[in-house]
């Protein structure tokens, strides 16, 4: 579907490139930037702004086929026919700057660099007689030739560099062409894949309003389903990267399935040259971190084509080599994950011990998804009782309870500890209560639990669910009567911070705002060190923010508020 693509986000840049023609000692300006970032775009939207200001335009676009053909690009300007090039370009000149009226001449070329000589030469000479002025696009991403650089020199030539749209100029766009508000999300998730380029994002537009991808639900735009690359957005990124050599291909494969990847290991498990040359060819960037040098794709869209367009079995492989240069790799939890999701899907063996620490780390860094394949391949591994609780941890919190249910009513409970109970039972009561609003089938559980585990903290483990469940169902004096022997910081972290929740809704329901303050700050402190559910936190909040309100305190229910805003983004930057 073709849409409407008004110029947004250039207004500096429209004003610098008027200011610049405008200027009588300037021989013109050069836009430049990467492909795909507008200047032609905006070179023409300049030239129209010339034409209203009196001006009269030329259109020159410099092009592979047309570079062979001496003078082919100003073939619409003919001078006299004959065999003496010299004059041949002069008249040329004479009928590219031959004014109609008493405004000046703009003349604006669209890619120069693919001009041939007696063109550029052509311009040379408008130049340097200041007959007209010169605007000119150029790749940023390219070595900028020789005769362009000649051309510089002749001239007083102001610059404007083209910078890829900033996140919030790319939903300001989206939403003009769109014709209404994006989900920020959406937009987000957009620029995150486009990088602000909007060719790209024409592309990935268009395509995903005309499969239904891209849909308006609830007054906003929002992407339906995974994305999927337009095939002519592939063929454009495929050109953008030109013909590769299968050792650089390799260098690019295994940044596509595991960047960023630190500089010493993707040189040992690639060719070292070929990284030096995805280097020269734009295709790679490094950045340095505290000595630590990461290297990733220049642009995300190479990544996507890759791993569609290369063999599996390689991806495969080289996933597999990654995974075990990452296996030394400190104790960072990011890392942990990024090596169990690479294993998952390579050449190896799965290494059930990995795949469980890893599901428990993706919970952590509240990415479920992965949570659920990384357990699910534990328990098909037979990962045993504890990857069946997190897998199933995991499906209950994205919501999918009747999943959850079945694997936790597998579990051989006969052959759990004390404390694996204890987890078994919160774990279930758990999804039948929130997910799948079943108090009745709750209460069962936690009963039988409670039957079977008589003491310890594994039983104070499960009067703690069973003090939830007595809030979740309205109860708040027997969830109170319960709780009053418990000590929040002696439990499970998980069921810690589930019950700080429910207190502090209690007791701010009830106006006890001190202590409803009081048992949330204490709730913040285990939920933040909780690996099992980092997102209770968000709970407790909501539990304090409520609380407050109701006192009258509005001006710290929103400093509150704020905090678990900012919780929220930090939480969301560190997915791997």
């Amino acid at each position: 579907m073709r849409l409407t693509w008004p110029l947004a986000g250039r207004g500096e840049e429209l004003r610098l490139i008027e200011a610049a023609l405008s200027d009588a000692d300037a021989s013109g300006v050069v836009i430049s930037g990467s492909a795909g970032v507008g200047k032609s775009r905006i070179a023409r939207e300049a030239l129209t702004g010339a034409a209203a200001r009196g001006c009269e335009l030329r259109w020159v676009v410099g092009t592979s086929c047309g570079r062979g053909i001496p003078l082919g690009a100003l073939a619409s300007w003919p001078g006299l026919v004959g065999d003496d090039s010299l004059q041949l370009v002069c008249s040329v000149i004479d009928s590219l700057t031959a004014a109609s009226s008493a405004g000046p001449v703009v003349v604006g070329v669209d890619d120069p660099h693919l001009l041939d000589d007696l063109s550029m030469f052509v311009l040379d000479q408008v130049v340097q007689r200041g007959v007209a002025k010169v605007l000119l696009t150029l790749r940023n991403d390219e070595p900028i030739p020789v005769a362009i650089q000649e051309l510089w020199k002749l001239g007083e030539f102001e610059r404007v560099d083209l910078e890829p749209l900033s996140p919030d100029a790319s939903a300001a766009l989206l939403s003009a062409v769109l014709g209404g508000s994006v989900d920020p999300q959406t937009a987000r998730s957009l620029w995150q894949l486009t990088q602000g380029n909007i060719l790209y994002l024409r592309h990935m537009v268009e395509q995903a309003v005309t499969d239904g991808h891209l849909v308006e639900q609830n007054g906003y735009w929002q992407w339906v389903g995974e994305p999927d690359l337009p095939h002519g957005l592939v063929e454009l990124v495929e050109t953008r990267m030109g013909a590769l050599p299968d050792a650089v291909g390799a260098v690019v494969d295994a940044l596509a399935i595991g960047e960023p990847i630190e500089l010493g290991t993707l040189r040992r498990i690639v060719d070292p040259d070929a990284v030096e040359q995805a280097d020269l060819r734009g295709l790679i960037r490094l950045d340095d971190l505290d000595g630590r040098i990461e290297v990733r794709l220049a642009h995300p869209l190479y990544g996507e084509v890759r791993r569609r367009r290369a063999a599996a079995t390689r991806l495969r492989r080289l996933r597999g080599m990654l995974a075990v240069e990452l296996a030394d790799d400190g104790g960072d939890v990011r890392v942990l994950v990024r090596r169990g999701a690479l294993r998952l899907e390579s050449d190896l063996d799965p290494d059930v011990e990995l795949l469980v620490r890893a599901a428990l780390g993706a919970i952590a860094l509240a990415d479920l998804a992965l949570a659920d394949r990384l357990a699910g391949a534990a328990v098909r591994a037979g990962g045993g009782p504890e990857a069946s609780f997190l897998r199933a941890h995991a499906l209950s919190w994205l919501g999918r309870g009747d999943e959850a249910e079945e694997l936790l009513a597998s579990v051989v409970v006969a052959e759990l500890s004390d404390e694996e109970r204890a987890r078994f039972t919160y774990l279930r009561a758990s999804n039948l209560l929130w997910a799948l609003a079943d108090p009745v089938r709750a209460k069962e559980v936690i009963d039988e639990g409670a039957v079977a585990v008589a003491s310890g903290l594994a039983r104070r483990s499960i009067d703690a669910v069973s003090a939830v469940y007595w809030f979740a169902t309205d109860q708040p004096d027997a969830a109170l009567e319960v709780a009053k022997s418990l000590v929040l910081e002696e439990l499970p972290p998980i069921v810690g911070a589930e019950m700080a929740w429910a207190l502090a809704t209690i007791h701010g329901d009830a106006g006890r705002t001190a202590e409803a303050v009081r048992v949330a700050e204490a709730g913040y402190e285990i939920a933040i060190r909780c690996s099992d559910a980092p997102h209770m936190r968000f709970n407790i909040a909501d539990a304090h923010v409520g609380a407050l309100v109701l006192a009258g305190r509005i001006a710290d229910a929103l400093e509150v508020a704020e905090w678990g805003q900012g919780q929220a983004a930090d939480l969301s930057m560190i997915h791997v």
